[in-house]
C-alpha cells in the first residue's frame, strides 16, 4: 500500500473503523484517521548505488570557450532529514564566471480517467562559489532534507511522489547547462502508523 500523502490534486487517506453490534440496540461506530509509511521502496537495490551525470556546453554568443560538469551523488536513496551530498567537477575554459546551483524539487503527478495532472514544488535551493573563467575546480556541496517532506510514492496507480536534484551553472548571456538525477526520499523511522507530518505544511 502507499504511504499517506496531501497533494496539490489528490491525497491518499487511511481510516480504521470499529463497530459494535448489540442485541436490542442500535449499533455504534466510530472512525480515525491514521498515517501510513510504506517500507516497499527501501528494498530496491538501486538505492544504494552511485549517481552521475556529465554535461558539457559550448558558449558562442558574447563570450567564448566551453563549460562542462561531472556530478556525482553517493545513492539514490536518502532519509528525511539526511544530507544530500553532491560532488561537482567543473571545467570552466570560456570567459565567464560561472555559478553552480542546486536545486531538490517534488513532482506530484495524479492520474485519472487517462489523462494527468503535474505539479512541481522546490523543496530546497543552494548556491555554490563562483568557478571563475579559464579554471577547474570540484565543488562539494551537502543538502539538508527537510525532516517534514512527504516519501517518495511509486507503488499508487493514481499518485505519485517523484524527487529530482537539479544541478545547473549560471552562465551570464547563455543558457544554462543543467543536470538532473533521480532521488528517493524514504522514512526516517519506517514503523508502521507512525504519525508524521506532511510536506508542504499546511
Amino acid at each position: 500500500m502507499p504511504s499517506s500523502f496531501k497533494g496539490a490534486h489528490g491525497k491518499i487517506v487511511y481510516t480504521l473503523e470499529a463497530k459494535l453490534n448489540r442485541s436490542m440496540r442500535a449499533p455504534s461506530k466510530t472512525k480515525t484517521k491514521f498515517t501510513f509509511l510504506s517500507r516497499t521502496a527501501q528494498d530496491t537495490p538501486p538505492l544504494m548505488k552511485p549517481q552521475f551525470g556529465m554535461k558539457e556546453k559550448k558558449l558562442k554568443v558574447f563570450t567564448s570557450g566551453k563549460v562542462s560538469m561531472n556530478i556525482k551523488t553517493e545513492r539514490m536513496g536518502y532519509l528525511q532529514g539526511e544530507g544530500l551530498k553532491v560532488t561537482a567537477e567543473i571545467d570552466n575554459s570560456s570567459s565567464r564566471n560561472i555559478v553552480p546551483k542546486f536545486s531538490l524539487y517534488q513532482k506530484q503527478i495524479f492520474f485519472a480517467k487517462g489523462g494527468r495532472k503535474v505539479h512541481t514544488t522546490n523543496v530546497l535551493k543552494e548556491t555554490g562559489d563562483p568557478v571563475f573563467a579559464s579554471t577547474r575546480q570540484t565543488v562539494t556541496k551537502v543538502l539538508s532534507i527537510p525532516n517534514v517532506v512527504s516519501t517518495t510514492i511509486l507503488n499508487c496507480t493514481v499518485v505519485n511522489v517523484e524527487y529530482r536534484l537539479k544541478i545547473y551553472l549560471d552562465i551570464p548571456f547563455a543558457k544554462d547547462p543543467e543536470i538532473k538525477l533521480p532521488v528517493v526520499i524514504l522514512p526516517a523511522n519506517p514503523a508502521f502508523g507512525k504519525m508524521v507530518p506532511t510536506w508542504p505544511p499546511s
